[in-house]
């Protein structure tokens, strides 16, 4: 989310602060929204990836901009995309009797078989589309209340 600046270059200070709170108010939400959806498929055992998620609200130094960081562990995203855990690297049908009881006809494991477990995408894909509308509702109010701020209080007078 980018902020813009008053024709005299002055940053409205109340509308930094109101898009600062939303930004922290959604990272919040969002990631209880994760850890939700991590509890809900029963993802991990150490419930490491649950407490790898974090959030921070980044800005740069000359605050025009507010970025967003959400960060979790790497294997959540073999976890998401079903990935991971299959055959090891060199192991090859030589290994004869052991292979072959462990593994089906295609060399996968028999006991871990994968599914993607969604925790991520999805919910991703909903919770920017949700920053997407705030984030206009929040511009939107602003720009009436600058036009509001606009229009003279006094009448005018048009002489011809």
């Amino acid at each position: 989310m980018s902020q813009r600046r008053t024709p005299d270059g002055v940053l409205p200070e109340t509308f930094a602060r109101n898009e600062r709170d939303l930004a922290v108010a959604w990272l919040k939400y969002s990631i209880e929204k994760f850890r939700a959806n991590i509890k809900r498929l029963k993802i991990g055992s150490t419930q490491e990836l649950y407490n790898s998620l974090k959030g921070e609200l980044l800005s740069s130094a000359g605050a025009d901009e507010l970025k967003i960081r959400l960060s979790y562990a790497v294997h959540g995203m073999f976890v998401d995309m079903g990935v991971g855990r299959g055959m090891a690297a060199g192991v090859t049908k030589a290994y004869g009797a052991e292979y072959r009881r462990r593994r089906d006809g295609q060399g996968r494991l028999l006991r871990h078989e994968r599914r993607a477990k969604r925790w991520f995408s999805k919910q991703m894909g909903r919770e920017t589309k949700r920053l997407s509308e705030l984030a206009s509702e929040l511009w939107g109010q602003v720009m009436l209340a600058s036009a509001e701020a606009a229009v003279p209080t006094t009448a005018a007078e048009i002489i011809f």
